[in-house]
């Protein structure tokens, strides 16, 4: 159990190098392609003509269950060894000094979160009335929510929690993990729907195709078990499903090998009220008989910005190197299964076979399919006066049923920023799962943007539950080409 736990961690310190969203650019009118992931119709609005992100890399892991010292974590990840510890132990010295310590306060039900996103060559156009993209992406993420306290305490004691013996307890219907790795091509468009003397309405969607490379999913249906000693997992009632395809050393993860495919969509509309009007006088250049003429014209610019999207909606089949497992109604005694050591996969599908009565309570599939991350989203963006801006957005995970899925962290942020064309700084202030609050800071000058959504925990200045980093290239034309003086966006 703790070679699990300590798996996942190392899995986190290497996704980190690869977060859902970038929070301190979400909200920016200079992101350009960058912002069509959270909504697509948002590029009509754009303050670039046009935008090529060149490369950006965006990685992010959250739990409310275990935690580091407050001291920066990459160097363990070369460590041959981790040292677990509890947090309520009696000797402090030897907790300080461990490398992964379990809470004492650890809520109800827990959850993993790890997202990983290396956005490729991606091109985004607008002239103001349509736009377009096209979008590449290697993308991938750990999911577990609503994980019983109880399942986590005793998965991190390796079922030595002699508290914990002999007493009834329950995982519910629905509480699901999952993983899964993936590339994506995709293009987007995005058209302005009506304009009136106050508001522009814009719509967009995304289509994305995808080619799978790794998944596995368990979903609990319900299962009932107990632990009456060290070692011994005793369900009475265990009704449980799980699938995993991942390539061998003989098929290695290639384009030309995928083990799954799969479509997503993003549909987004985004209304804005225009800013009031100020009269002022422009003065164009001199003509060619020598004389000059004037007008008058509207800011170029919105009061606020507000919009509203579905994203992901979709997700992969994998049919190659998959399999898939539900058992019901199990009741059995497996006694010494903190010593199982399976080599692989299918020594481990075999193992839990043959002690689940699997001729008699299982079915087993080729393929399976899990869901991508997909949410629902609200964005708002006010305008203060054209150098400062105030961003509050909330991500909301969307369960479309109960079967295998990779979920979004639930999100509320708020961001105000500093922006001009070639400087801006960014404070997001971040609830996730609406609760576990971080403050974030991004700086993008020019065409180079870097920043952290959980700014404390990945420069060490506080118990590391999670670490948070992205950054980027990319070069693009500000402004319009021929425009008129008078748009005001």
């Amino acid at each position: 159990m703790k070679l699990l736990i300590r798996t996942i961690f190392c899995l986190s310190l290497i996704n980190v190098a690869s977060a859902q969203q970038t929070w301190g650019l979400a909200g920016s009118n200079y992101a350009g392609v960058s912002n069509i992931d959270l909504n697509p119709s948002s590029m009509i609005f754009s303050k670039c003509t046009w935008d090529l992100n060149l490369m950006s890399v965006d990685g992010s892991l959250l739990n409310n269950s275990f935690y580091t010292s407050s001291q920066f974590a990459f160097p363990q990840f070369f460590k041959p060894e981790l040292t677990f510890a509890t947090s309520n132990m009696s000797n402090k010295t030897k907790q300080q000094a461990a490398d992964l310590v379990i809470t004492d306060n650890i809520q109800n039900t827990t959850f993993l979160n790890i997202s990983s996103t290396i956005k490729g060559p991606s091109f985004m156009f607008t002239n103001g009335d349509d736009a377009f993209a096209i979008t590449t992406a290697l993308r991938g993420g750990v999911s577990a929510f609503n994980l019983p306290k109880t399942l986590v305490q005793l998965a991190y004691e390796n079922l030595n929690a002699p508290s914990l013996y002999n007493q009834p307890f329950k995982v519910g219907n629905g509480v699901a993990g999952a993983a899964m790795a993936w590339f994506e091509i995709g293009g987007s468009y995005a058209k302005k729907l009506s304009e009136n003397a106050k508001y522009i309405y814009a719509g967009g969607v995304s289509l994305k195709a995808l080619v799978g490379f790794a998944g596995g999913y368990g979903l609990s249906n319900g299962i009932d078990y107990t632990v009456p000693y060290r070692g011994n997992f005793s369900p009475t009632n265990l009704n449980l499903g799980y699938g995993h395809s991942i390539n061998s050393e003989k098929a290695p993860v290639s384009l030309s090998n995928p083990l799954g495919h799969g479509v997503t969509m993003d549909i987004g509309f985004t209304v804005i009220q225009k800013k009031h009007t100020k009269s002022r006088p422009y003065y164009s250049c001199p003509n060619l008989t020598g004389g000059s003429s004037s007008q008058y014209t509207t800011a170029k610019n919105y009061k606020w910005k507000f919009g509203f999207s579905l994203i992901d909606l979709g997700g992969i089949t994998f049919s190659n190197s998959a399999s898939a497992y539900n058992y019901n109604g199990v009741d059995t005694s497996w006694d010494k299964i903190n010593r199982l050591n399976p080599k692989t996969l299918a020594q481990a599908d075999q193992l839990i076979y043959n002690q689940f009565n699997g001729a008699n309570n299982s079915s087993k599939n080729n393929n399976f399919f899990v869901w991508a991350p997909s949410a629902a989203s609200i964005q708002y963006d006010y305008n203060f006066n054209d150098l400062i801006y105030a961003n509050f957005s909330v991500v909301q995970r969307v369960v479309i049923n109960t079967e295998a899925r990779l979920a979004r962290m639930n999100t509320l942020a708020f961001t105000p920023r500093y922006e001009r064309s070639d400087l801006e700084i960014a404070l997001p202030f971040i609830l996730n799962e609406y609760r576990y609050p971080n403050l974030g800071l991004m700086v993008r000058y020019k065409f180079f943007f870097i920043g952290s959504d959980q700014l404390g925990s990945t420069l060490g200045f506080a118990s590391l539950y999670g670490l948070n980093l992205y950054f980027g290239f990319k070069i693009n034309h500000i402004g319009r080409i021929g425009s008129d003086p008078r748009m005001v966006y």
